[in-house]
């Protein structure tokens, strides 16, 4: 009895050590629980949309643990529960707020992004679709904590000492724990680097430390070892493209003068050619396609856009460059100029014009069409726009094209004769692709899932509109000179894939991945490329088929070789296709681009 006796000492006096009753008051202990089932919520909300690998690092656990530490830091400070509660709340709506944009971007919010509030209120719509009820769980918490915590004056408040020395404790561990794996920013941005991996750091290292590791990488000289990691991979590629490449032979018959391309927002490959009901869901584009002796088709353009979404494709596809890995280019480095498509048509001679009915200011797209060589911007404000659809309203895709073609018809823009690069931005096709009643082109009598039919209706709609306009262009006395190149600006369903491949037609119509097209009509190939390809190598193919001789070539491959990538990597490092065939060290080079594309931007070592 006692030996008994002194091991229940020895464990009450580290007990006490461990839970001083001066620091755990019931008051401090049912906060700090609060805050750690808040941040294990999180977590567990986290991984259920993207993957539970987080919960194998030790890093995951501590910090867990240190974060509900410093929450509960307005408890000590106050006898009141009110600060306590507001700190609890404040950290629900960013944590709801991260949860929700990863629903569509697989990622936390950047740094930048914080500051666009403008652009929230403009989208709060879509935002609001990305919502799910699980989200209540971190309120719920909060709400729970507040029934129970019950503060009096009288009562003894947890010891400031032992509060410094617990949270100093757990800042420790914290510290050690990153330090051991490379240290937090260097770690945090291997994470995001590698494949399986790119979606863990808000739960290894909490959303603050996500964020902390992120904002210390925005500034900085460039190392010697980047800088020659860079030009390392500019010689590599150079020879690679070399390899990879079969120039068209540019005869009067097949030189294109003109040069369409039309921008569609969130069109995937799928739906094209398909039926639902027996109703053709892409009639136009399916007619336009039928001629193929001037068509060239690629079906399987993997979406490799980032946080920018929209305004990374025309990076990736105009511009032949990545986006970058945790900012959006056109807010963080808003003047850099790239060398891209338009500039490339304005050297051969052709003016250059952006149609679009969104506002310059959204994600600095008049900005950006300048930069990219563009000279005329009809945007926003130049169209009647008493015909509007989405969320946030904007000039719906049937009013863009029929006042485009009167323009055009009037001389206003492309006049017959001249050379032209004509940029079309749709926009109809923006989540939560919804339809007026009125508007709607096609119906559905099946009980499919809601986003299916909303989304295959929006498509419908958008066809109808590129059938207007494939018309008039076929009408005009240029049009043996014109290129229409249609494509998609990203995929569309981000976390509704699964949902809606759930569903018996869901699974029969839905691609399991995001796939773009890429319709070339007027073409000078023909062709149906079934293989998969980047949307970076749409950049590198346009300027093959256009003939330009333009010293850049972009990051990409010319997807018309036979010796080009049947393979890509989205934009979490996830490979689509087969390496087989590919010749030695292509994967690792395209594997490498992106990380290279971030450092070519945001050390403005694109020298223009």
């Amino acid at each position: 009895m006692g030996l008994y006796k002194k091991k229940n000492i020895a464990f009450g006096a580290f007990w006490r050590l461990i839970f001083p009753e001066n620091l755990w008051t019931r008051e401090f202990l049912l906060a700090w629980l609060g805050c750690f089932i808040t941040v294990i919520a999180f977590d567990l909300l986290w991984c259920a949309q993207t993957t539970f690998r987080a919960f194998s690092f030790a890093g995951t656990y501590i910090n867990a643990l240190t974060l509900a530490t410093i929450l509960s830091l307005p408890m000590v400070l106050s006898r009141r529960i009110w600060p306590q509660i507001a700190t609890m709340a404040v950290v629900d709506l960013l944590m709801i707020a991260n949860l929700m944009y990863c629903r569509t971007y697989f990622n936390s919010i950047p740094p930048a992004s914080y500051l666009l509030v403008r652009q929230v209120f403009d989208f709060h719509t879509s935002i609001a679709d990305s919502w799910s009820w699980r989200y209540l769980a971190l309120p719920a918490v909060t709400l729970v904590a507040m029934m129970l915590i019950h503060t009096d004056k009288e009562k003894r408040r947890p010891s400031p000492i032992l509060y410094l020395a617990l949270a100093g404790t757990g800042l420790l561990l914290s510290a050690v724990t990153a330090l051991f794996s490379g240290g937090l920013t260097s770690h945090v941005m291997k994470l995001k680097g590698e494949c399986y991996y790119a979606t863990t750091p808000p739960v290894i290292y909490t959303l603050f430390g996500t964020l902390a590791a992120e904002m210390s990488t925005q500034e900085g000289e460039i190392s010697n070892e980047s800088r020659q990691s860079v030009a390392t991979w500019g010689h590599d590629h150079l020879h690679l493209q070399s390899q990879i490449h079969s120039p068209l032979a540019q005869t009067d018959s097949l030189r294109r003068d003109n040069l369409v391309v039309v921008i569609c927002e969130s069109l995937e490959s799928w739906p094209i050619g398909a039926r639902l009901e027996g109703k053709e869901l892409t009639p136009q584009l399916n007619a336009a396609m039928a001629d193929t002796a001037s068509t060239w088709y690629a079906s399987h353009v993997l979406s490799q856009v980032g946080n920018g979404r929209s305004i990374d494709g025309q990076l990736l596809m105009l511009a032949g460059m990545y986006p970058m890995r945790s900012d959006v280019y056109s807010m963080k480095y808003p003047d850099t100029q790239f060398f891209a498509i338009p500039e490339a048509m304005k050297e051969q001679g052709a003016r250059t014009y952006l149609l679009s009915g969104d506002k310059p200011s959204t994600w600095n797209q008049g900005l950006v069409a300048r930069n990219f060589g563009i000279e005329r911007q009809e945007m926003a404000d130049s169209w009647d726009n008493s015909e509007r659809i989405g969320h946030p309203k904007r000039l719906s895709d049937g009013s863009l094209i029929e006042q485009s073609i009167a323009k055009m018809q009037r001389g206003e823009i492309w006049p017959e004769g001249e050379k032209a690069y004509l940029q079309i931005v749709t926009y109809t096709g923006h989540n939560p692709f919804k339809i007026p009643e009125k508007f709607k082109t096609i119906s559905f009598s099946g009980n499919y899932p809601e986003k299916l039919t909303d989304y295959l209706t929006t498509v419908h709609y958008t066809d109808q509109a590129l059938g207007r306009l494939l018309d008039y262009l076929k009408g005009r006395p240029d049009w043996n000179r014109t290129m229409v190149v249609i494509v998609g600006d990203h995929e569309a369903l981000a976390s509704w894939r699964h949902e809606m491949r759930n569903s018996i037609e869901g699974r029969k119509l839905v691609s399991p991945a995001g796939f773009v097209p890429m319709i070339v009509l007027n073409s000078p190939v023909r062709g149906y490329r079934t293989s998969v390809m980047g949307q970076v190598d749409v950049y590198t193919t346009l300027l093959e088929l256009m003939g330009l001789p333009y010293h850049w070539r972009g990051m990409g491959f010319s997807a018309l070789s036979p010796e080009s990538p049947r393979f890509a990597f989205d934009f979490q490092g996830t490979m689509e296709g087969t390496t087989a065939g590919a010749l030695p060290g292509l994967k690792e080079h395209v594997a490498s681009s992106p990380g290279i594309s971030d450092l070519m931007i945001r050390h403005d070592l694109i020298n223009k």
